[in-house]
C-alpha cells in the first residue's frame, strides 16, 4: 500500500499518530528525505503518540548514531546515518520499534514502512508512506 499526501506540521502530527496507532512495535521504518525535511520532527511526533516515559526529549541522533526512547508500546530505537555509512543494527532488529533516517547507508536493513518527506515550502511537506508489511520477502 502506498499514499501521499501533503501536510503542515499539524497534519504530521495527526499522521504520526495514525501510523502509532497501526504500529505493532518491532517495524523497521525507513525515514527518506533532505536535510531539514522533517525526519526528525516526525519521529518525535511519533514517539510523542506512542506514549513516551516521562522526561523523554527526542533529539537527532546525527553525532550519536543511534537514541533510544522507551515508550507504552515498547522500546524506540531511533538511528541516523548520514555521518555513519555502516552500521550494524542486528541487536536492534525486532527488539523494538527500529527508525532510520538516511537508510540509503543501512546495509542488509528491510523497511517494514517507508516514509518519505519532501519540502514544498516553509510550512508544507509532501509525505510518501509505503507500507510493506504485505509484501512477500
Amino acid at each position: 500500500m502506498e499514499r501521499e499526501l501533503v501536510v503542515d506540521l499539524e497534519g504530521l502530527r495527526k499522521l504520526a499518530s495514525e501510523l502509532a496507532r497501526a504500529l505493532k512495535g518491532n517495524e523497521v521504518v525507513f525515514l527518506k528525505g533532505d536535510l531539514g525535511a522533517g525526519k526528525t520532527t516526525f519521529v518525535r511526533f511519533l514517539v510523542e503518540a506512542l506514549g513516551p516515559a516521562e522526561g523523554t526529549v527526542v533529539r537527532s541522533p546525527t553525532f550519536t548514531v543511534l537514541n533510544e526512547y522507551e515508550t507504552r508500546k515498547g522500546k524506540v530505537f531511533h538511528a541516523d546515518l548520514y555521518r555513519v555509512k555502516s552500521f550494524d543494527f542486528t541487536d536492534y532488529e525486532g527488539e523494538g520499534l527500529l527508525l532510520v533516517e538516511w537508510p540509503e547507508f543501512a546495509k542488509n536493513l528491510k523497511p517494514d514502512l517507508e516514509v518519505e518527506l519532501e519540502v514544498l515550502d516553509e510550512e508544507r511537506r509532501r509525505v510518501r508512506v509505503k507500507d510493506n508489511r504485505g509484501v512477500r520477502r
